[in-house]
Protein backbone atom coordinates (compact mmCIF):
# COMPACT_ATOMS: atom_id res chain seq x y z
CA UNK A 1 0.00 0.00 0.00
CA UNK A 2 1.33 3.43 -0.92
CA UNK A 3 0.44 6.93 0.24
CA UNK A 4 -3.10 8.25 -0.27
CA UNK A 5 -3.47 10.75 -3.12
CA UNK A 6 -6.12 13.09 -4.48
CA UNK A 7 -7.58 11.84 -7.77
CA UNK A 8 -8.33 14.36 -10.54
CA UNK A 9 -10.03 13.58 -13.84
CA UNK A 10 -9.20 15.44 -17.04
CA UNK A 11 -12.12 16.55 -19.20
CA UNK A 12 -11.37 13.63 -21.52
CA UNK A 13 -11.45 11.11 -18.64
CA UNK A 14 -14.69 12.60 -17.28
CA UNK A 15 -16.34 12.21 -20.72
CA UNK A 16 -15.00 8.67 -21.05
CA UNK A 17 -16.49 7.79 -17.66
CA UNK A 18 -19.87 9.37 -18.47
CA UNK A 19 -20.16 7.32 -21.69
CA UNK A 20 -19.86 3.98 -19.89
CA UNK A 21 -22.83 1.84 -18.82
CA UNK A 22 -23.55 2.28 -15.11
CA UNK A 23 -22.14 -1.12 -14.06
CA UNK A 24 -18.77 -0.43 -15.69
CA UNK A 25 -18.83 3.16 -14.42
CA UNK A 26 -19.29 2.00 -10.82
CA UNK A 27 -16.50 -0.56 -11.18
CA UNK A 28 -14.11 2.12 -12.43
CA UNK A 29 -15.15 4.65 -9.78
CA UNK A 30 -14.40 2.03 -7.11
CA UNK A 31 -11.01 1.39 -8.72
CA UNK A 32 -10.26 5.13 -8.69
CA UNK A 33 -11.19 5.32 -5.01
CA UNK A 34 -8.84 2.43 -4.24
CA UNK A 35 -6.08 4.05 -6.33
CA UNK A 36 -6.50 7.31 -4.43
CA UNK A 37 -6.50 5.48 -1.10
CA UNK A 38 -3.11 3.97 -1.95
CA UNK A 39 -4.20 0.35 -2.30
CA UNK A 40 -2.05 -2.04 -4.28
CA UNK A 41 -3.73 -2.52 -7.68
CA UNK A 42 -2.88 -3.86 -11.14
CA UNK A 43 -0.83 -0.82 -12.19
CA UNK A 44 1.95 -0.79 -14.76
CA UNK A 45 4.26 2.01 -15.86
CA UNK A 46 4.22 2.32 -19.64
CA UNK A 47 7.62 2.57 -21.24
CA UNK A 48 8.73 5.48 -23.39
CA UNK A 49 6.58 8.27 -21.99
CA UNK A 50 8.00 11.36 -20.30
CA UNK A 51 6.63 12.36 -17.89
CA UNK A 52 5.70 8.75 -17.03
CA UNK A 53 2.25 7.39 -17.91
CA UNK A 54 0.73 4.54 -15.94
CA UNK A 55 -2.07 2.15 -16.76
CA UNK A 56 -4.44 0.48 -14.35
CA UNK A 57 -6.64 -2.46 -15.28
CA UNK A 58 -10.31 -2.38 -14.40
CA UNK A 59 -12.16 -5.26 -16.06
CA UNK A 60 -12.15 -4.68 -19.82
CA UNK A 61 -11.03 -1.09 -19.37
CA UNK A 62 -7.67 0.57 -18.91
CA UNK A 63 -7.24 3.78 -16.96
CA UNK A 64 -4.32 5.95 -18.07
CA UNK A 65 -2.89 8.32 -15.50
CA UNK A 66 0.09 10.30 -14.28
CA UNK A 67 1.24 10.50 -10.67
CA UNK A 68 2.18 13.64 -8.80
CA UNK A 69 3.58 14.10 -5.29
CA UNK A 70 0.19 13.73 -3.61
CA UNK A 71 -2.11 13.41 -6.62
CA UNK A 72 -3.14 11.16 -9.46
CA UNK A 73 -4.31 12.71 -12.74
CA UNK A 74 -6.58 10.44 -14.76
CA UNK A 75 -5.95 11.08 -18.46
CA UNK A 76 -8.34 8.65 -20.15
CA UNK A 77 -10.49 5.57 -19.60
CA UNK A 78 -10.20 3.25 -22.58
CA UNK A 79 -11.55 -0.13 -23.65
CA UNK A 80 -8.63 -2.56 -23.54
CA UNK A 81 -9.05 -3.37 -27.25
CA UNK A 82 -8.44 0.30 -28.15
CA UNK A 83 -5.43 0.88 -25.87
CA UNK A 84 -2.62 0.95 -28.45
CA UNK A 85 -4.55 3.15 -30.89
CA UNK A 86 -5.55 5.60 -28.16
CA UNK A 87 -1.99 5.80 -26.78
CA UNK A 88 -0.78 6.77 -30.24
CA UNK A 89 -3.59 9.31 -30.61
CA UNK A 90 -3.06 10.83 -27.16
CA UNK A 91 0.72 10.82 -26.94
CA UNK A 92 2.03 10.20 -30.46
CA UNK A 93 3.35 6.75 -29.62
CA UNK A 94 5.75 5.72 -26.94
Amino acid sequence: MSRPAAVYLTDRARKDLERLPSGHRQQIIEGLRRLGAGHSLDVKRLRGYRPPVYRMRSGDFRILFRRGEASVHILAIIDRQDLERELTRLFGGG
